[in-house]
């Protein structure tokens, strides 16, 4: 009876598949402390060891806990940057519950939050302060839609942050250790007509993780117009929607690059450098008029990232390079 190496175990964590091939590249010794799963996994170099959660863990020794939880933490961070002059997106945070009110003062409960969106400039973007995989991303449209999005958001988190909608070209730059290792340009989530089902039919059929809710979209036609989600495209029709351009909500990458442009690079050090994070995920708008890099203002910067669109695109060398920099933190 043959035994996989553990690097071809199709385990339930990515992270572990990516620290499996990694351990077998340095020689490492690479064990799965629930089956598996894998989202509890042991690394050793054959006189050290360490171990590893994933899955609502964090995978990364690279970050310390202080700058990984102001970074787990949307409007933190964002202060955290304005301080150190990175330009960063503006926003407000509010509270869509009042539990715990009496811990903090006033301001910034549901009814302030309400009476905010009220003389906004409409439509703003609401996510929560701690969500990940775009789950709630959305862009808000009138203050009814709203009132609807804190009943929902309300149910799993505590606090969110509204910003002003911004279409803009959105790049991700991934930094390790002082440098940008990679990048790429996001793109939003689509669906292609059939001509029988509405675009929100259609959006209901999109992969997305067990448990998570349907996303609320904005949807445009290929020439740019809103178009109503109880609308049939016709067969072969693209439909962009937008909101957030994560992976795990359907959107994609393109371009994937070693290191990255210069203002890019500059920019992504700049703010994983202000929070305090070796190994960063740092995405932004590039809203310059002409699209030529020159108004580049960071969205916001991930401690833990997931780097399955370097799987997606085999650059197996990358994985191994992020594994075997957090290996050598961890085993220390």
């Amino acid at each position: 009876m043959s035994i996989e190496p553990p690097f071809l175990v199709d385990y339930r964590s990515a992270q572990a598949r990516y620290a499996a091939r990694a351990a077998a590249a340095c020689g490492f010794e690479f064990r799965s402390l629930d089956g598996a799963d894998g989202y509890l996994f042991e690394v050793s170099d054959g006189e050290r060891r360490a171990q590893f959660a994933a899955g609502a863990g964090t995978p990364y020794a690279l970050n310390d806990t202080r700058a990984a939880s102001i970074a787990r933490d949307k409007a933190f961070s964002a202060e955290v940057l304005r301080g150190a002059g990175v330009p960063v997106l503006a926003g407000e945070k509010f509270f869509v519950t009042s539990r715990w009110a009496d811990m903090r003062n006033p301001g910034r409960e549901p009814a302030d939050a309400l009476d905010y969106v009220r003389r906004a400039a409409l439509p703003v973007f609401c996510k929560p302060l701690a969500a990940s995989n775009g789950l709630y991303a959305e862009v808000i449209e009138s203050v009814e839609v709203f009132e609807d999005y804190v009943q929902r958001v309300s149910r799993e988190h505590f606090a969110v942050l509204i910003q002003p909608y911004v279409r803009g070209v959105e790049y991700r730059v991934f930094v390790l250790e002082g440098r940008a290792l990679f990048s790429y340009r996001k793109h939003l989530p689509s669906v292609v007509g059939d001509g029988r089902l509405s675009v929100a039919e259609l959006v209901a059929t999109l992969p997305r993780d067990a448990g998570a809710p349907v996303p609320k979209i904005r949807a445009r036609d290929a020439s740019g117009h809103l178009i109503s989600t109880d609308s049939v495209p016709a067969n072969g029709a693209s439909v962009t929607l937008e909101g957030p351009a994560n992976r795990a909500a359907g959107g994609g990458a393109a371009g994937v690059r070693d290191g990255a442009p210069e203002a890019m690079a500059r920019l992504a050090l700049a703010a994983a450098d202000a929070v305090g994070l070796r190994l960063a995920a740092v995405d932004m708008f590039d809203v310059s008029a002409n699209g030529d890099g020159s108004d580049l203002v960071v969205i916001e910067v991930n401690s833990n990232p997931m780097i399955a669109t370097l799987e997606d695109v085999e650059r197996w060398d990358l994985i191994i390079e992020i594994w075997k920099a957090n290996f050598a933190t961890a085993l220390q």
